[in-house]
C-alpha cells in the first residue's frame, strides 16, 4: 500500500503538472519524521515554526509571514528563503524512503488533467502490485478555527463536497474489480498537512525546472525561479530513471471524430 500526497503547479493557459509523493505505508512515519526534522532546523536557523505553512508560491516570491518575530521576518530575505527550501527538501530526501513523480500535459482543464494523472498512476501501481490512497490539496470542509456556527459549518462542507466532486468522479469511474486507486480522493488543506506542503514545494520546483528545460513546450516569456529549482534538485535521487528531470510529459489527447 502506498500513500500518495499530491499537489499541482503550472500555467492554466498552457499546461498543468501534478506531483505525487508516494510513500509505502510502512515508511510513512519515517518520511514524516525526516520532514519534521527539517522543519525543526528551519525554526532554529530562521524562526520558521514547524506549524507555519511552507507555501511555495509565497516563499519563493517573498510574500507571506513565516517567522516567529518581526526581527526574524525582516532577516528572512530571498536568500534565506531559498536556503530554507533547500534544507527542507534535503532532509526529506536524504533521510527517508519514498518515490516521486510528476505527471504533466498541455491540458487546460484541471479535471481532465487529474483523470490522466490517475490513469498514469493506475499503471504505476499495477507494475508494482500495490494499492494507492490519494491525499490532494483542497477544501476538506472542517472548521479548524472553531469559530463558525452550525449553518456556516454546513456551508463549508457543501463547498468542499462540490469542489471535490469532479475528482471523486474520476475515482468512481475506475473499474472496481481491477482498480489500484482505493477509496475517493481525500482532500486536505495544505495548512494542516505537512506532507502536502512537501508536495507543494516539489511541484513548484518541478514546474520551474520543466519550463526552464522545455521552453518550446510551454511557450511565452518566463523567468524561472532558480531558488525553486535548486530546492527541487535535492529530490533527484527519488525521480524515475525514465523521466525528464522527474517529469513524465503526456502526449496530447486525441480529439474524438466529428
Amino acid at each position: 500500500m502506498h500513500l500518495c500526497y499530491v499537489d499541482d503547479s503550472g500555467d492554466p493557459s498552457r499546461g498543468k503538472l501534478l506531483t505525487a509523493l508516494l510513500i509505502r505505508d510502512v515508511d510513512w512515519s519515517h518520511v514524516l519524521d525526516a520532514w519534521l526534522t527539517g522543519r525543526e532546523e528551519l525554526h532554529r536557523l530562521f524562526g520558521v515554526h514547524k506549524r507555519r505553512e511552507l507555501h511555495a508560491n509565497k516563499l519563493f516570491k517573498g510574500r507571506g509571514q513565516f517567522c516567529d518575530s518581526p526581527e526574524q521576518e525582516a532577516a528572512f530575505t530571498g536568500s534565506s528563503r531559498a536556503t530554507a527550501a533547500r534544507i527542507a527538501l534535503s532532509h526529506l530526501s536524504k533521510r527517508s524512503s519514498f518515490e516521486l513523480v510528476t505527471v504533466g500535459a498541455a491540458e487546460r482543464s484541471p479535471h481532465v488533467m487529474y483523470a490522466r494523472f490517475i490513469a498514469w498512476l493506475e499503471d504505476w501501481a499495477a507494475l508494482r502490485d500495490t494499492r494507492v490512497m490519494i491525499f490532494y490539496d483542497g477544501q476538506h470542509g472542517l472548521d479548524e478555527t472553531g469559530t463558525l456556527d452550525a449553518k456556516e459549518r454546513h456551508e463549508l462542507w457543501e463547498r468542499a463536497l462540490r469542489a471535490s466532486g469532479p475528482y471523486r468522479d474520476v475515482h468512481r469511474s475506475l473499474e472496481l474489480s481491477t482498480r489500484r486507486i482505493v477509496e475517493d480522493v481525500v482532500m486536505q488543506d495544505s495548512r494542516y498537512s505537512q506532507l502536502i506542503q512537501a508536495a507543494d514545494l516539489i511541484a513548484y520546483g518541478a514546474y520551474h525546472k520543466h519550463r526552464q528545460t522545455n521552453p518550446v513546450v510551454w511557450g511565452g516569456s518566463f523567468q524561472p525561479s532558480h531558488a525553486a529549482i535548486a530546492a527541487y534538485m535535492q529530490t533527484s535521487a527519488h525521480w524515475p530513471a525514465d523521466s525528464d528531470n522527474g517529469v513524465h510529459w503526456l502526449s496530447p489527447t486525441q480529439e474524438p471524430p466529428a
